[in-house]
């Protein structure tokens, strides 16, 4: 079963409205285009609770977004990110990746980070619209 087949059954199985699953689907494809790590979670569970929207939904989402994209997407949030914001900062990345390695890096330097998170935002607004169209489609199609 592909990827894409396996998050279409999860969202069709939710019980609840088409739109509040888009709705929090998107939530969660939009948060996980941030550099929050940790957090993206508990961020969309928050949000979506106040919102009213599908709590399950936006956890689908954050982590579409992160296990099947996380290094090409990322890569390439900091590249345009860099680019928006003229930042000259390199990376070097060390013989063994590590998590302490990351941690440091992302939230060590506001040039890294603000980099992420202004091309996250960038690439983010559009594919979450894009997630949050698409999906309210094949649910409302499924379900009638």
């Amino acid at each position: 079963m592909n990827p894409f087949t396996k998050i279409k059954s999860k969202l069709l199985a939710i019980e609840a409205a088409p739109q509040m699953v888009s709705r929090g689907y998107a939530l969660g494809v939009f948060l996980g285009t941030t550099p929050f790590i940790g957090t993206k979670v508990f961020i969309a569970l928050g949000l979506t609770t106040f919102f009213r929207w599908s709590r399950l939904a936006s956890v689908v989402g954050v982590y579409h977004i992160n296990i099947l994209t996380a290094p090409l997407f990322y890569g390439l949030a900091y590249g345009l990110g860099q680019r928006i914001t003229g930042a000259e900062t390199n990376l070097s990345f060390p013989s063994r990746l590590n998590v302490a390695w990351v941690f440091s890096t992302l939230f060590g330097s506001w040039e890294i980070f603000s980099s992420l998170l202004l091309g996250g935002l960038v690439l983010g607004i559009p594919m979450s619209l894009a997630a949050y169209f698409l999906v309210h489609f094949f649910l409302v199609k499924s379900k009638s």
